[in-house]
């Protein structure tokens, strides 16, 4: 998930790793800097995250995004712009998981997500959380498990 700060030349990027369960495992968040369109944005967050997680040996995931177009093309919707390159980055990342799954959920069920996203804005490097969620994250995991 990404959210674009005040500053056109940055965004920020959030993602939460939790157990089959449910439960909280990891999350990350942090600012990239740049200028792009919002399904870049989208896709440059999905290929940090997927390296994210690769680097802690999840082979098994299943990776939501609330953009309905990265989901199709990372599942055989192909095409030429900057935004399929960054898209073909993914896919090239997606080998290295067993069983992997990118798909499609609303944006109040990505929540988790945007609200790391948003943080980042506050954060000078990437911020990571382990085992233990972080206190602002409490009551949208606490939400999100209902």
């Amino acid at each position: 998930m990404y959210f674009r700060t005040t500053d056109i030349r940055t965004i920020g990027i959030g993602g939460v790793i939790r157990d089959e369960n449910g439960r909280f495992m990891k999350a990350m968040c942090k600012q990239m800097e740049g200028s792009w369109s919002p399904r870049e944005a989208e896709a440059l967050s999905l290929k940090e995250v997927l390296s994210w997680t690769k680097q802690y040996g999840f082979t098994q995931c299943v990776f939501e995004t609330d953009s309905k177009l990265l989901a199709d093309a990372c599942n055989g919707n192909s095409g030429r712009s900057y935004f399929h390159i960054i898209v073909r980055e993914c896919l090239e990342l997606i080998k290295h998981f067993e069983n992997m799954l990118v798909q499609f959920v609303h944006r109040y069920a990505n929540e988790v997500a945007h609200m790391l996203a948003r943080v980042s804005r506050s954060m000078s490097d990437l911020q990571e959380w382990d085992v233990v969620a972080p206190s602002f994250l409490s009551d949208v995991l606490s939400y999100d498990s209902i």
